[in-house]
């Protein structure tokens, strides 16, 4: 079982998600990956997600790159990769 994934996003977003979490979109899915890397959409950090726990979906065709979260996530399971 997988208990960590990741986020990626831009660095002016870090505030608010380490304080509100990240919060699930319109269509009530948080985003995340297995990749390690922010090489995707210009995104400069990443963030490493508990998952502990959590509803998870990845599709046989892109779950090397997507996982789909469908709960929020509280900022106590979110922290910055460094490396």
């Amino acid at each position: 079982m997988v208990k960590t994934l990741y986020h990626h996003t831009k660095a002016i977003n870090l505030d608010s998600i380490l304080k509100k979490g990240l919060i699930r979109n319109g269509i009530g899915i948080v985003y995340l990956t297995p990749i390690t890397t922010p090489i995707l959409f210009g995104n400069d950090i990443v963030l490493e997600i508990d998952v502990r726990g959590l509803r998870l979906t990845a599709f046989d065709d892109c779950k090397n790159w997507e996982i789909l979260c469908w709960d929020s996530i509280e900022p106590k399971r979110i922290r910055r990769k460094t490396e």
